[in-house]
């Protein structure tokens, strides 16, 4: 839809529109403070000067912190319109429905309507290796040397040789010999293994875990553990992870060496967590929506205050107020999505009713909302035709009462107006109208914007 002669979609190119407008008003504003600086070092008619210019400092700050506002609005109201490419309506989550069995995250591009079963019959695991257990302090049996082979998946492989006795022949213990044996291992890196010693209840026992899951990253240990006895056998193989994907009424069975999957062609990452079943689906986040819309309630009623607080400042200002204050759909209806206006023209939002709307009719309440005649199109709409607005008639009466009967006072007058009326407004809006793309030749910008050098 086509606002003020702009598409929708192109938003960016009428904020860009008028920052142009201010880069001028902002060059001729400082002239003009320049100009009532110089009429107050001349000592000529200081007091009406001084008046004027504390007049024209109270109209700028007024029209820069409405602009704000205004800009803040549009782009509350952007993130709601359903046409635009990115809005709340379009930015589909993944969930799942049971998140002991899974988590879900969304990656790219999700569509609206995913709908999976997901049943894990296994998780993939680390194969792990356990000798038995002794007391840390116990004193190994003679003869409990170490001299046994890693092999690694990758086919690389490692001799660890631990002596069962110190320097001076005495028995060492269990836990250093496995202290050692753990800073042996754990040297070579390449094995894909890391060595730890655990100790449960004063018992310790060297702990071999393979780095990797999947039945392909097991290791095997050949030779003589000694000390170590058991650490030969596994405590827990190497494991794939086997999982079925449910959609459409087709049943698809993996295997997958980690717990980290995909789901949905790539567009979704899942981290399997336990056997068991979920559903795993897309679809819009109800209170991502119920922020959006309590945000562009209040931006809304941010300007509603600010003109209401301002309106005697010029007609457009006034009109601006009634504008903002008129219901942007019948009472009823906006009634039954949780939005209502109250007689000073004030957007409220009751989330409860709202949340309860988008779960009895989303796609209806989806339109109320961001569609082409929703709430936030008619205040986008509302925000751009006051960003658009001639700045001399917002405020047209601040500049009247600004001009005084005084030769200075016309002077001062002379310079604020010509700061906050230039012709030129027109010329770029004009331009702007001219077409949306029209703007995306840099070039000409800068030809254009040469021209208030």
């Amino acid at each position: 839809m086509a606002i003020s002669g702009i598409g929708s979609y192109n938003y960016q190119y009428a904020s860009s529109l008028n920052q142009m407008r201010w880069l001028e008003y902002s060059k001729n504003s400082a002239s003009a403070a320049e100009e009532a600086k110089k009429k107050l070092e001349s000592g000529s008619s200081s007091s009406s000067t001084s008046s004027v210019k504390s007049s024209y400092s109270s109209t700028e700050s007024f029209l820069r912190d409405y602009q704000s506002e205004l800009t803040a609005l549009e782009s509350a109201a952007s993130k709601l319109i359903y046409g635009n490419s990115k809005n709340v309506f379009t930015d589909f989550k993944a969930a799942s429905t049971n998140e002991d069995v899974a988590t879900v995250k969304g990656n790219w591009r999700l569509n609206g309507n995913t709908d999976i079963t997901l049943n894990v019959t296994s998780l993939a695991q680390a194969q792990k290796n356990e000798s038995a257990a002794h007391y840390s302090q116990e004193k190994v049996e003679a003869g409990a040397d170490m001299e046994f082979k890693i092999t690694g998946a990758s086919g690389m492989s490692a001799e660890i040789s631990i002596s069962s006795t110190n320097k001076d022949g005495s028995a060492r213990t269990y836990n250093d010999m496995y202290q050692d044996a753990a800073k042996a291992i754990n040297a070579n890196s390449h094995l894909g293994v890391r060595a730890t010693v655990s100790n449960v209840e004063g018992k310790v026992s060297l702990v071999l875990t393979a780095k990797d899951t999947g039945e392909s990253k097991g290791f095997t240990v050949e030779g003589k553990t000694g000390a170590a006895a058991g650490l030969e056998n596994a405590s827990v193989a190497a494991q794939d992870a086997v999982y079925s994907v449910t959609e459409n009424g087709y049943t698809q069975e993996y295997r997958s060496s980690t717990n980290d999957i995909t789901l949905d062609y790539g567009r979704i990452d899942a981290k399997l967590k336990a056997t068991g079943e979920t559903n795993v689906y897309t679809g819009v986040d109800e209170d991502d929506v119920v922020a959006a819309v309590k945000d562009l309630v209040n931006k809304y009623n941010s300007v509603t205050s600010m003109l209401s607080a301002n309106a005697g400042r010029g007609s457009g200002a006034a009109s601006h107020l009634a504008s903002f204050q008129r219901g942007m759909a019948d009472k009823k209806t906006l009634a039954a999505i949780g939005i209502n206006f109250d007689e000073y023209g004030k957007m409220h939002v009751d989330e409860d009713k709202l949340k309860e709307s988008l779960e009895n009719d989303y796609n209806w309440t989806r339109d109320m909302i961001g569609g082409q005649f929703g709430i936030a199109q008619k205040a986008a709409t509302r925000a751009d035709s006051a960003l658009s607005d001639s700045v001399q008639s917002i405020v047209d009466k601040d500049l009247s009462n600004g001009q005084g009967s005084g030769s200075d006072s016309d002077s001062v007058t002379s310079a604020v107006t010509k700061g906050i009326g230039s012709s030129s407004f027109q010329y770029f809006s004009s331009f702007a109208r001219g077409g949306a793309f029209n703007l995306s030749n840099y070039y000409a910008v800068g030809m254009l914007l040469n021209t208030l050098a």
